[in-house]
C-alpha cells in the first residue's frame, strides 16, 4: 500500500466514523423533533421512513433497525392505523430515554439540534408545544447557544414568546426560518436528507464578480466545483480555496457534503459567519441566487 492511498483509506474511516455519529445524533434530535408535539402523524412516520432509507451510515445501528423494521410492518398492507401510530411512538420515546444516557459535545449537540428541528418540520407544520418543547430544549443546553444556528432559531423563538401569545403568523414564521435553516422542505419535494442550508437565499446583496474574491462549498446542480469555478473566474472573480479574511463572497451548493461538519452546513460556512459577525463585509449566498447573477 502506497502512502498516498493509506491517507486515503485512514481518511475514508475517519469520514466514515464521523458521519456514523454525526447520523446518530441528527437520528435522536430528530425523534425527540417529531414527537415533540405528543403524537405521530402518516407525514412524519413517511419523512422518518425516508430519513432512515437515506443513512447508509446507520445500517448497523440496532434502534435505526427497529425503526426500520417496525415501519416496514406498519405499511405492509398500505393501511396504516391509530394504534399502529401509537407502537411507533412508543419505541421512539424508548429510543431518546436510551440516548439521552450518551453525554454529547458541542459538535454533536448541534447535530442533534439540527435533527430536532428537522423533525419538529417533518409534518409541515408547527404547533404551541413543539415551539415550547424547542425552548425548553434550547434553555437546558446553554453551551450551544452561540453556534449557528442555534442563536438564530432561539433569537426567532424569543421574540414570539415575549408577549405570551403564539399567533398563526409568528408559526408559520418560525417554520420557513426552521425550512431555510435546515434545507428541508420535505411535503414540498420529498427529500429528507442531503440539502443544502438555504437560510442565506433570504438575504439581498449587491453580487458582483469583477476582481471579487469567491469561494464555492457544497455540492452545486450545475456541475463540479471545477465547473462553477470557471464559471467565475470568466465573469472576472478570483477563486479561494478556503474562507479568508479578504473574501467578499461565499457561494454554498443546493445539495450539503455528506463529509460536513454538520448535517446542513460545513465548517467554511461556520468561518464565514464568524467573519460577518467580526464585521467583515463577507456575503454569503446560495447556488440559486449566484446563478441569478452569473
Amino acid at each position: 500500500m502506497t502512502e498516498e492511498t493509506s491517507i486515503t483509506t485512514n481518511l475514508n474511516k475517519y469520514n466514515f466514523k464521523r458521519n456514523k455519529e454525526k447520523a446518530a445524533y441528527a437520528l435522536k434530535g430528530i425523534l425527540s423533533g417529531i414527537v415533540a408535539d405528543k403524537k405521530l402523524t402518516e407525514l412524519e412516520l413517511t419523512f422518518l421512513d425516508f430519513w432512515l432509507s437515506s443513512q447508509d451510515n446507520l445500517q448497523k445501528d440496532g434502534d435505526a433497525f427497529d425503526l426500520q423494521d417496525m415501519i416496514a410492518d406498519i405499511c405492509s398492507d398500505n393501511i396504516i392505523t391509530h394504534n399502529e401510530l401509537q407502537e411507533l411512538h412508543l419505541l421512539i420515546d424508548d429510543i431518546i430515554e436510551y440516548r439521552k444516557k450518551n453525554d454529547a459535545g458541542i459538535e454533536s449537540k448541534v447535530n442533534e439540534f439540527l435533527g430536532l428541528i428537522t423533525g419538529i418540520i417533518a409534518d409541515d407544520k408547527i404547533d404551541e408545544k413543539e415551539v415550547y418543547f424547542l425552548s425548553s430544549w434550547i434553555e437546558n443546553n446553554p453551551d450551544i447557544y452561540s453556534e449557528w444556528p442555534v442563536y438564530s432559531i432561539a433569537e426567532t423563538i424569543k421574540i414570539i414568546l415575549e408577549d405570551g401569545i403564539i399567533t398563526n403568523e409568528e408559526k408559520k414564521h418560525l417554520s420557513n426560518c426552521i425550512k431555510d435553516v435546515t434545507g428541508i422542505r420535505f411535503n414540498e419535494n420529498g427529500i429528507a436528507y442531503g440539502m443544502a442550508t438555504d437560510f442565506f437565499n433570504t438575504q439581498k446583496v449587491n453580487i458582483f464578480h469583477e476582481n471579487a474574491n469567491y469561494c464555492f462549498t457544497g455540492k452545486f446542480l450545475v456541475g463540479t466545483r471545477k465547473t462553477v469555478e470557471a464559471m467565475a473566474v470568466k465573469a472576472g472573480a478570483n477563486i479561494k480555496g478556503d474562507v479568508v479574511n479578504d473574501l467578499d463572497f461565499l457561494v454554498i451548493g443546493t445539495l450539503a457534503s455528506k463529509d460536513w461538519r454538520f448535517s446542513s452546513h460545513g465548517r467554511k460556512i461556520e468561518r464565514a459567519i464568524k467573519l460577518q459577525k467580526k464585521g467583515k463585509n463577507l456575503s454569503i449566498i446560495t447556488e440559486n441566487s449566484w446563478l441569478k447573477h452569473i
